[in-house]
């Protein structure tokens, strides 16, 4: 194994799967009926930041895509990715070591049934599974009309950002820090409970406008975790009736859950049935809007413009690095 000196000089690489389909949000559209299955976790030996892609499928061709994501998100912070170690399997395929000799980099391979040999990998893996599992039966247990299983994957990618976020080392450094060689002060202001109502200021207030003195300000989401391509203070928010996914700055978390469901009928949710995750009731399409394209519950929560004009809010290619 390469020596370790500094950030990019190592990095582990393993992946997971899940039996439970994962939701792909996306920020307009009509949601697809694609999954994500399995994710690949990149994490630095040197820093231990730890990187998540999300796939839909364990190819060779979707493995190197995840490689060339975490080495842009790496360039991003002037790193330069030298040295893999990874099972064998998957990273020994022809399209991945092709993809390792054009980019002038070397890999080791643990040997065969000795996965402890990857033990970094292997290790954050589960830590994070740990981790995303505890905020969705925590989100579950208080907002069950709105949170399932099928969130794993945005629960996956906000557990990664809140621990490369807070410091680990008894230098009091994050993984970003070490990663990046900058000062990043922890802001615990923003973090917010996975899973949690969020309302977000209405659309023609957030431009300026004004609305009739009488109507609600602010229109309700849930809380997918921090964005990646915005500030900190900036979190993912996704309709509960359409199911769109969009950053929002104007936002007011209910950390404990405490306007969530019940009594309350503005906080019901139809994103699964429209996702296709269950089969919608007549009830619900009648009443909420769901199946209808014109109900105005469909048009999901206003969505800044993003520079990219991404269209696909959490995808790799858009909102989601780690």
């Amino acid at each position: 194994m390469a020596s370790i000196n500094g950030p990019g000089d190592c990095v582990s690489v393993d992946q997971l799967e899940s039996r439970t389909p994962g939701f792909i949000a996306q920020s307009k559209g009509t949601l697809t009926k694609q999954r994500y299955e399995h994710a690949t976790v990149f994490v630095d030996h040197y820093s231990r930041l730890s990187y998540v892609c999300l796939m839909k499928s364990l190819t060779g061709a979707e493995t190197v895509e995840a490689k060339k994501h975490f080495e842009r998100y790496c360039a991003t912070h002037h790193v330069k990715v030298k040295h893999y170690h990874a099972d064998n399997g998957r990273f020994a395929d022809n399209l991945f070591m092709s993809a390792i000799r054009d980019s002038g980099q070397t890999i080791s391979f643990c040997a065969a049934y000795a996965h402890f040999q990857n033990g970094i990998a292997e290790k954050m893996i589960r830590d994070l599974q740990e981790q995303a599992r505890t905020q969705l039966l925590h989100a579950k247990a208080r907002w069950p009309e709105s949170i399932s299983a099928n969130l794993w994957p945005q629960a996956l990618r906000c557990a990664n950002a809140v621990r490369n976020a807070n410091p680990t080392t008894s230098k009091s450094e994050s993984p970003l820090e070490r990663f990046t060689g900058v000062k990043v002060a922890t802001q615990l202001r923003h973090h917010h409970t996975f899973g949690c109502p969020v309302y977000a200021l209405d659309r023609k207030l957030q431009s300026g406008q004004s609305i009739p003195k009488w109507d609600s300000r602010a229109r309700l989401g849930i809380c997918l975790g921090p964005s990646p391509n915005h500030a900190r203070s900036v979190s993912l928010a996704m309709d509960p009736h359409s199911g769109l996914v969009s950053p929002q700055f104007h936002v007011h978390h209910d950390d404990f859950f405490e306007t969530a469901g019940g009594i309350n009928p503005k906080t019901t949710s139809h994103w699964q049935s429209i996702s296709g995750f269950k089969k919608p009731s007549s009830n619900s399409s009648q009443n909420n809007g769901v199946g209808n394209p014109n109900s105005t519950k469909l048009r999901g929560l206003p969505a800044e413009q993003t520079s990219e004009g991404d269209t696909h809010a959490p995808d790799e290619s858009s909102v989601h690095p780690p």
